[in-house]
């Protein structure tokens, strides 16, 4: 999906306030709420665009965060994705390129259910050939300022 100045605008102000409504961002952007409507429907429809809340676990007290490392058969990536995505401890799955083929997040209730997560959801998903662990101690989020940055570099 190619992203216009009207997406991109939309986009910058939704990373200040992703709980904006339509009517707040129409206002800034300078176009309709109809067309804000519009653009981030399309955007959540083709993919480009996605909502979520997040947590960091060790602010409120629901448990540990994890890191999974996973190194995958050729050729079954994307089975492999396809069966981490159900799993309720994971809240981020990204293949990669380097010594490993996925990244896996997971919120765990403690260490033994990190141990649970890793030992009898992941490891023994077909394809799955070695993962290694590690254990989130502190968590810096703050993607907004790198989403907005992107989309006001010059691509020239």
């Amino acid at each position: 999906m190619q992203l216009d100045a009207t997406d991109q605008a939309i986009l910058r102000f939704l990373t200040t306030d992703g709980r904006a409504s339509y009517s707040e961002i129409s206002k800034s952007v300078g176009v309709s709420v109809g067309t804000v409507r519009n653009r981030i429907t399309h955007m959540r429809e083709s993919g480009a665009l996605h909502l979520n809340v997040w947590i960091d676990p060790y602010v409120v007290g629901l448990g540990i965060a994890a890191t999974f490392l996973v190194r995958v058969q050729a050729g079954q990536i994307e089975a492999v994705m396809d069966a981490l995505v159900p799993l309720d401890s994971v809240g981020y799955i990204a293949s990669v390129a380097g010594d490993h083929d996925l990244v896996v997040d997971a919120f765990c209730r403690d260490v033994p259910h990190m141990n649970d997560v890793l030992r009898n959801e992941i490891e023994p998903i077909d394809g799955v050939l070695s993962v290694n662990s590690y254990l989130i101690t502190k968590i810096k989020y703050d993607s907004t300022v790198n989403v907005a940055a992107l989309l006001d570099e010059d691509p020239s």
